[in-house]
């Protein structure tokens, strides 16, 4: 995709893994008939990058890195230039997460799992400027994926998970195996959309659920 009929559209890249970087990289250049201006790891990374040189005319982030995640990075970015356009990628088919990326003023917000059949309509609608939400997102409720959807006991061990309770610490106080507690985590990942469990920390901070034994 072209801004005009002569130039390119311009991408920087914002992606912790080496080579899902390198993947989109390709496509991009490949399907999109991009110019990739730069590339980061991290938040941080970027918004030195970022701000160095010719400003890109498109920003394609993950929503998870190390440290400054994607929200994060995003409204850094905006607070400096508030036109800037920016597309999420996340793993995440959680409205809660779609929320926050809004809020921060992303332009679009994809699944990684649909990411190919719908990275061209998304950077087609953002560079005419419009705003996309992958069509999965916009078809769950907020209730599916809530913290309200979780039963007692889930809500239980997500509360003790954010508070860094061990596994094997949430077994002896429940009087549970650890099997029965890991098959708890499953079920609260599944319901609030997500995958790894370092985001169930992540998803009470951004969802300011009190994190009791780090405030002393």
């Amino acid at each position: 995709m072209k801004t005009d009929s002569h130039k390119p559209i311009s991408i920087f890249l914002i992606e912790d893994h080496h080579i899902m970087r390198r993947g989109l990289a390709s496509l991009l250049k490949i399907e999109e008939h991009a110019q990739i201006v730069g590339e980061a790891a991290s938040g941080e990374e970027a918004l030195k990058l970022l701000f160095s040189s010719v400003f890109p005319d498109l920003i394609i982030m993950d929503i998870s890195l190390s440290g400054m995640d994607g929200i994060q990075a995003t409204r850094e970015i905006i607070a400096q230039k508030t036109q800037a356009k920016i597309l999420i990628l996340s793993m995440y088919n959680n409205p809660v997460f779609l929320q926050k990326a809004l809020e921060a003023g992303i332009s679009g917000y994809i699944l990684k799992e649909s990411m190919v059949d719908e990275l061209h309509n998304a950077i087609h609608t953002i560079m005419s400027g419009g705003r996309y939400v992958s069509e999965k997102l916009t078809q769950i409720k907020d209730s599916e994926m809530s913290l309200e959807s979780l039963t007692p006991r889930e809500m239980e061990i997500f509360e003790k998970l954010a508070n860094g309770v061990s596994v094997k610490e949430i077994a002896h106080e429940f009087v549970i195996s650890i099997y029965t507690v890991y098959a708890h985590i499953s079920n609260i990942k599944r319901k609030l959309g997500i995958e790894k469990n370092f985001d169930i920390l992540r998803y009470a901070m951004e969802n300011k659920i009190i994190l009791r034994n780090k405030i002393n």
